[in-house]
């Protein structure tokens, strides 16, 4: 009961994140271009992909790995990480990614 508490966690906290940058656009990339809060949000990734540790499967291995990839790169690298998103698309590319990313943690949880 407490993975799927914690995955719907995920997913509530993925699709948040894309309909901010969907649709505050400008807010988002103001924020987003400190350093400061991209090291913030790299941190609370790594520590949201700790409690993967804990169950077994490949669904949580494939979270913990998602989660612990993009917090690594935004802990630790925080300007490459805004450099690159800013080159590579507007911030509603990336939510409509983190939309993507929010489904498919909800709709193959039921599969783990």
């Amino acid at each position: 009961m407490l993975a799927s508490i914690y995955t719907d966690s995920i997913a509530a906290f993925l699709l948040l994140s894309a309909l901010d940058h969907i649709l505050f656009q400008r807010q988002v990339k103001y924020w987003l271009t400190k350093p400061a809060v991209v090291r913030f949000i790299g941190a609370c990734l790594l520590l949201l992909a700790l409690p993967c540790l804990w169950w077994r499967g490949w669904y949580f291995w494939a979270l913990f790995l998602a989660l612990a990839v993009s917090g690594t790169w935004r802990c630790f690298l925080p300007q490459h990480s805004i450099r690159a998103q800013e080159r590579s698309y507007p911030r509603w590319v990336h939510g409509c990614l983190m939309l993507a990313a929010a489904i498919a943690v909800w709709a193959l949880r039921a599969r783990a």
